[in-house]
């Protein structure tokens, strides 16, 4: 008789019911998440509007810790972060309905914000729209501590 393992997985999955599938699609959505940060903060380590832009919805707005806010455009023409590597997100919580995925995550990134540096390892939440156009940012909120006043040595 032929070896029969593969059907062990199947079996304990049917039995597990609804709670492996979900788990599964979260943790589906948690990868979706990570991935699609990764490449937003590439292209907000380019510097470059053009490249960040895509990336932005048209109703995009966010919010930093000191309370100044950006819409879409200004955010563009005043405030795309200097990054200096790429960053790690930890503790990475994404959960989904309908179109909107909704990101809370632990930032450790090398950054200066509108000439202040920023901490690393500050929360942050990202909210964005899945559709036709891929992932965009409808709204950011960045916990980080800004230094006060801006070090205009670094």
């Amino acid at each position: 008789m032929r070896s029969q393992k593969w059907l062990v997985p199947i079996v304990a999955a049917l039995l597990a019911g609804p709670g492996l599938a979900a788990a599964a699609e979260e943790s589906q959505l948690v990868a979706d998440a990570r991935a699609n940060l990764t490449r937003l903060f590439e292209a907000l380590r380019s510097g470059s509007p053009e490249a960040v832009r895509p990336w932005l919805a048209p109703e995009f707005q966010v919010m930093r810790s000191d309370g100044v806010g950006y819409e879409r455009e200004s955010y563009l023409a005043k405030s795309i972060p200097r990054i200096a590597a790429a960053p790690r997100f930890e503790g990475l919580v994404a959960t989904r309905n309908l179109d909107l995925v909704v990101v809370r995550v632990w930032l450790l990134v090398d950054e200066t914000i509108d000439g202040r540096r920023a901490r690393s390892g500050s929360p942050q939440l990202f909210v964005f729209r899945v559709g036709r156009v891929g992932w965009q940012v409808v709204a950011a909120a960045n916990f980080a501590p800004l230094e006060n006043p801006p070090n205009p040595t670094r």
